[in-house]
């Protein structure tokens, strides 16, 4: 590998910024010190233009590595050495911990100010010495008396500090166990971020969540990783989440002591208290300065007391005094002296101990228009918000709101975990939301709630033309006018509308669950509408499934039946996808019932083409041409020939299944003549992938070859990646059929690619035939 780079011209620097595999790594790799992983593997080949055949050497190099890797021993220790194969061929050297940027590394960012807690540190040091074989999972759980007492800096200041003994990755969420406006997150939730951080694609991860938890289970096993769970409210809440691997650990805050995990899963408890007073006027000093503490030193004893010496108190009334330098320490002990409290969940259990009063006064010292964009905040599910979604909230212009954020920003009532994003503490939350409820009237709070579901549904309208513009499977449909203060996203393109549909999707999860939650029905239904596409193409299952029940109760609430057709429809091809024909079939009939009622024929049609593919995966062939034929009898009697051309291509694939190829080719050959009139790019992809495959069985390999190639050009064009591993799998048989062994191990060589960067089960099927035809003796 490093003469390859260094052949490109490139630094270890410019190879890490390009591959996004660390330079440290490279480093190792490069001198043989460090066991190559299959994904850091494909992102430097890809990044270095290695031929298929370097890549294939590069990849069996790591696949050999990890089925000779042994499991890890907990103290950091490995089993018996392995030799590491070299990238570039030579000779093995003794392995070292693999810690390649594929592992994933949630942790938050450590709090540069913590203090103290030396004997909780010293605790839980002593619990590593149990991650030992045959202990199973060590489970701690930090609690004391309330909220802000500082669980979560403690848990993820020690997991920074024993990172290192966990190199397969450091996993982290929050499960929001005590928030007053939503239920705690549900296991399988977690189960599914977490999975998605650990890479396995959505197209992997079961629809259940016996299964997502089951497949998560499987993921840990026999791994070293670090697994913070945060709030978490009970025990049955994270039980299900417990890996059973010995060399895992978890750490678990909660507000509870949670008795049944320290009782039936021998959890370790460990209470938290507030600071001494030594420790929390050292947290002073650190944030203010040890000369202002010193010099003032019975106003920051008061101040410590008055705050309780509890963490997120001190952290927020040190930062407003910070913000202030010239201002005595007695003036905010004053202040905080004549408060009274709140916000009953921030209370210590004591009259001093109270977070309301600190976080009321940070809030009053806002400007009055930061204090209001604080109060409507409240009212937004979350879980992260952007510049743009605030300022519709707020009803003002972006950059006047990016303004008022950075503001709550510099006042730690916000956070931002990433730029043009912020997010809320679920304690900072709650107390925003109570003061929208204390001081903004219920017709503003509507107006508010309006806004917020007019600014999702009109970007993600704009997403879906602008991603799916070339689909006829999604149409537009009309909305109303925005709500006056509305700044929807400025999408231009394909690429930023996917971005933005990757970014906002749990949040449109969140939005499209408030609006349901309001009655409004209309903005709930088209919210679901406007994402169906990307849920669709991105193989997000249970979010579309999720997603379409929600459809189904909002138009089943309003007696729209149009909107009720569309939803049935939504719900069959989900279940279709997953394997669940019997479901697809009875959600698919009633949208066709309803469909046909309405005299809505182009939806008739295209449910009737969903039907067909439905049988298509039981492999009733006949049923699905028979299907086929009806939907395009409709499309002829309405003179739809993009419907016609799906029709026809779905009539000939079935009839090639049959093995009725000479029949089957005319119907494909007249379907890409209609798809080409009706501009309908994906639609000719998946029919010169048809024409390909007819040739193919027909023995014509000749006639196959441009088939498959136009199919792959149309999909590289229409950005459909998975499809394009199918289409070169199919060239390479035909380059097989046709004696040309190079090219079809090229060819699948590049299918592998894409199947191993989706981690899909299908690239098992590409081995088989790679490993089938061997690459020929070069000539002599």
């Amino acid at each position: 590998m490093r003469e390859r780079r260094l052949s490109a011209g490139w630094s270890q620097d410019e190879l890490a910024e390009r591959s996004g595999v660390s330079a440290r790594s490279i480093s190792a790799l490069e001198a043989g010190g460090r066991r190559p992983r299959m994904s850091s593997v494909i992102r430097l080949a890809g990044a270095l233009g290695v031929d298929p055949q370097t890549r294939a050497r590069w990849l069996a190099a790591a696949r050999d590595t990890d089925a000779a890797r042994p499991s890890a021993e907990p103290d950091g220790a490995g089993g018996p050495d392995v030799p590491a194969p070299s990238l570039e061929g030579g000779p093995a050297v003794l392995p070292v911990v693999p810690t390649g940027p594929t592992a994933p590394q949630q942790l938050p960012m450590a709090i540069r100010h913590f203090t103290g807690r030396t004997r909780e540190l010293r605790l839980l040091d002593e619990l590593l010495v149990d991650v030992t074989p045959g202990c199973g999972a060590v489970v701690i759980s930090a609690i004391a008396g309330t909220a802000g007492v500082g669980k979560t800096t403690l848990a993820v200041h020690f997991a920074h500090r024993v990172a290192d003994r966990f190199p397969d990755g450091q996993l982290f969420a929050n499960l929001r166990g005590f928030d007053p406006a939503r239920a705690p997150v549900d296991a399988a939730d977690v189960a599914r971020g977490f999975l998605d951080a650990l890479g396995v694609p959505a197209l992997r991860v079961p629809a259940d969540p016996d299964g997502q938890l089951a497949l998560l289970r499987s993921r840990l096993a026999g791994t070293r990783t670090l697994i913070v769970l945060d709030n978490v409210r009970e025990a049955e809440q994270v039980r299900p989440l417990l890996p059973g691997s010995n060399t895992c650990l978890v750490v678990v805050t909660s507000r509870n002591r949670l008795p049944g995990l320290v009782a039936l899963d021998g959890a370790v408890p460990l209470a938290l208290d507030v600071l001494s007073p030594a420790e929390a006027r050292e947290l002073l000093a650190r944030r203010l300065g040890a000369a202002t503490v010193a010099g003032q030193h019975d106003a920051a004893d008061e101040l410590v007391e008055l705050c309780a010496r509890l963490p997120l108190a001190l952290n927020i009334a040190a930062a407003r005094a910070a913000d202030h330098p010239g201002t005595p320490l007695e003036v905010w002990a004053r202040e905080l002296r004549d408060s009274r409290a709140r916000l009953d969940l921030l209370s210590a259990g004591d009259s001093h101990a109270d977070v309301r009063v600190v976080l009321s006064w940070s809030y009053r010292a806002l400007t009055p228009q930061a204090a209001r964009l604080f109060r409507l905040l409240g009212l937004h599910p979350g879980p992260t918000i952007s510049t743009a979604a605030a300022a519709s909230l707020a009803g003002r212009p972006p950059a006047r709101t990016r303004a008022l954020l950075e503001e709550l920003h510099r006042a730690h009532l916000i956070t931002a975990p990433e730029r043009d994003r912020y997010t809320f503490h679920d304690l900072l939350r709650a107390y925003a939301a109570e003061q929208a409820a204390a001081l903004e009237p219920p017709q503003g709070r509507a107006a508010t709630t309006l806004r917020m579901l007019d600014h999702y549904l009109h970007t993600a309208h704009r997403a879906a033309r602008l991603a799916y513009a070339d689909d006829v499977s999604w149409q537009a449909f009309d909305l109303a006018e925005p709500a006056t203060g509305v700044t929807p996203e400025e999408l231009t393109d394909r690429r930023q509308a996917l971005d933005w549909y990757r970014e906002e999707q749990p949040v449109l999860e969140r939005i499209v669950d408030t609006a349901h939650r309001c009655a409004a029905d209309v903005h709930a239904w088209q919210l679901v509408g406007a994402q169906v596409p990307y849920l669709l193409k991105s193989g997000l299952w249970q979010q579309w499934q999720r997603a379409s029940e929600t459809a189904l109760s909002a138009a089943e609430r309003t007696g729209d039946l149009g909107r009720q057709a569309h939803a049935h429809r939504w719900l069959g091809q989900v279940h279709r996808s997953q394997g669940r024909q019997p479901e697809a079939q009875r959600q698919l009939r009633l949208a066709l019932e309803l469909f046909e009622s309405l005299g809505d024929r182009p939806r008739e049609g295209r449910t009737r083409l969903d039907l067909a593919i439905a049988h298509g995966e039981e492999h009733a062939d006949a049923d699905a041409v028979a299907e086929s034929r009806r939907a395009l009898e409709l499309f002829e009697a309405i003179g739809d020939p993009s419907g016609q051309a799906l029709a026809l291509n779905s009539i000939g694939w079935y009839l090639a299944q049959q093995g009725e190829l000479r029949e089957a080719l005319p119907h494909c050959r007249r379907a890409l003549e209609l798809a080409r009139e009706a501009g309908n790019l994906p639609g000719q992809s998946s029919i010169w992938d048809s024409i390909g495959f007819i040739h193919h069985r027909l023995g014509e390999y000749h006639e196959a070859l441009p088939a498959y190639h136009e199919s792959l050009r149309l999909r590289v064009a229409v950005g459909d990646y998975f499809l394009q591993a199918d289409i070169h799998t199919h060239l390479g048989d035909t380059h097989l059929a046709l004696g040309d062994v190079g090219a079809a191990r090229a060819a699948w060589l590049r299918s592998l690619a894409i199947l191993e960067d989706l981690q899909h089960r299908d690239a098992d099927v590409v081995r088989a035939r790679l490993d089938g035809h061997p690459a020929p003796e070069p000539p002599r």
